[in-house]
């Protein structure tokens, strides 16, 4: 009987609404992707022990959360036992398909003795006091710009007791593609690269270990210098160590030298000009495989206690001078406080004292700032971020028109319609040229590439080319007619009839009429 009860109440169908739910939950994006980093795991533990105790995903959100993540791979004597208490994967926007950036991070990283060994840093686990390294913070931050291909990387880790290192790099083009073998192939421009290692005590306990005239500020350039070449020259083979090479050792000696004196930081950064990429391609990794006398040909290194970028900041004065009377800085002074504040570069950031000093410089025409403000303004302010973009027009740059098309999806035509009407009017000169000229016009004012998007401007143009007997502006009258929403041609009629009376009037001052 019982038997019975039970096999008629599994055979009972769900409410409705119960087999949406589980339905639904069956397909949900976020339970698909956590099966698959799921089964992923499994894989891993083909070659090591892997546990966890909670994986959360989230890709409205863009979040990846694993806490408690333990790796154990056999090595040698011991097994390497990696863990991390808690990992975070996190997308600024994960929904775009354009600007991929976000931020990776690990909490609570150890590492036994036994990786150190295997990662032949053997030494390092001899210095460090207790079993293993122990980093209490590792973030990755990435932005990726795809149209260009353009992606900052920076690196940051401390080592409890030790140091704490940040590795930063600027590539204006960076892709890996598939080489002959199949191997991956970098292909990278890089602008800029930096290594910071600030000292959190990890020097001290290495002057038990340190030559004397190495931790010695009188003798220690001296001693880099004459350990230094000596594998440098090797290096070189049969060829005279390079001038780059010997320029180094003399920078790094001199900078080893105040760091000694000073232990407190040590910067190391690429030398050559930022706005002069260097090339980075397979043929250049293959040459690492020699020595490090490509890497020193390419970078340039200059050894400091400061970066470039630190040596760079705003002059405090000039900073507060713009806060507290704007009006008294010059157009270049606002210009790079203003650009300063909106980066968050060179001083803190600051979004509405940056269009306070930016707003005058675009009503003047400076295009270049009314970029920067529409990319700064676009995930807080869409109208105002539009605005700009449409300022920044004139200016011509390539990747405007998709961030305008990008800022017209969600935003109502009568709105666009608005902030399109500050376009200038163009002169009556302006219809006096060519039908070719006429045509580019109206191409600009559509695209918003090399004139300020309007489509009542765009028409007008096309209106008197097509007239002329043009047909590819009449081709473009019709892209003009499909850039507007269906659901919104009925306020476009009496906008399109108002241009239709101003090309027919111009058309027949053309025509002597």
């Amino acid at each position: 009987m019982r038997r019975l009860i039970l096999c008629s109440a599994l055979a009972m169908p769900l409410p409705v609404s119960a087999q949406e739910a589980s339905l639904l939950d069956a397909f949900h994006p976020d339970r698909i992707l956590t099966q698959i980093l799921q089964s992923l795991v499994g894989a891993a533990r083909t070659q090591g022990r892997v546990t966890y105790g909670d994986l959360s995903l989230s890709l409205a959100q863009g979040r990846l959360s694993v806490a408690d993540l333990e790796v154990s791979v056999p090595s040698r004597d011991a097994p390497c036992i990696v863990g991390v208490r808690s990992l975070d994967l996190m997308s600024d926007d994960p929904l775009s398909l354009v600007n991929l950036s976000g931020r990776v991070d690990l909490r609570g990283v150890t590492m036994t003795d036994a990786c150190l060994t295997e990662l032949d840093a053997a030494p390092l686990a001899m210095i460090l006091p207790g079993d293993g390294v122990s980093v209490p913070e590792v973030t990755i931050d990435y932005a990726y710009d795809a149209p260009s291909s353009a992606l900052d990387l920076r690196i940051g880790a401390q080592v409890t007791g030790v140091a704490a290192l940040t590795v930063a790099a600027e590539f204006p083009y960076f892709w890996v593609r598939e080489g002959p073998d199949d191997a991956p192939v970098i292909d990278a421009d890089l602008a800029r690269v930096t290594v910071a290692l600030d000292n959190l005590g990890g020097f001290e306990m290495a002057r038990a270990v340190l030559p004397p005239p190495l931790t010695d500020p009188d003798t220690a350039a001296a001693y880099v210098v004459q350990a230094l070449t000596p594998v440098l020259e090797g290096a070189a083979g049969d060829q005279p160590m390079p001038k780059s090479a010997k320029a180094f050792v003399a920078v790094l000696g001199e900078g080893w030298s105040a760091f000694v004196a000073d232990p407190d930081r040590l910067v190391i950064e690429s030398g050559f000009d930022a706005a002069v990429p260097r090339h980075i391609d397979g043929a250049f990794v293959r040459r690492l495989e020699d020595g490090p006398l490509p890497l020193i040909e390419l970078l340039e290194p200059q050894v400091g206690n400061a970066s470039a970028a630190e040596r760079d900041v705003l002059d405090p004065a000039l900073v507060a001078r713009a806060m507290a009377d704007p009006g008294s800085l010059t157009t270049a002074e606002a210009r790079a406080v203003g650009l300063a504040h909106l980066r968050g570069d060179r001083a803190p950031r600051h979004s509405a004292q940056a269009q306070r000093l930016l707003a005058p410089l675009v009503e003047a025409g400076d295009t270049e700032v009314a970029l920067e403000l529409a990319q700064a303004l676009m995930t807080s302010d869409s109208v105002e971020a539009y605005r700009m973009a449409l300022a920044a027009g004139p200016g011509g740059a390539p990747r405007l028109r998709a961030m305008l098309d990008r800022l017209e999806d969600d935003m109502p035509f009568a709105t666009r319609l608005r902030l399109q009407a500050a376009a200038p009017e163009p002169s009556e000169a302006a219809f006096t040229g060519p039908t070719a000229e006429l045509r580019a016009r109206a191409e600009a004012h559509l695209r918003g590439v090399g004139a300020v998007r309007s489509l009542p401007l765009a028409l007008l143009f096309a209106s008197v080319a097509a007239a002329e007997g043009d047909a590819d502006a009449r081709a473009l009258l019709d892209r003009i007619a499909r850039a507007v929403p269906m659901e919104a041609r009925a306020d476009w009629a009496a906008t399109r009839n108002d241009v239709a009376d101003r090309a027919t009037t111009i058309w027949l001052a053309r025509r002597g009429g």
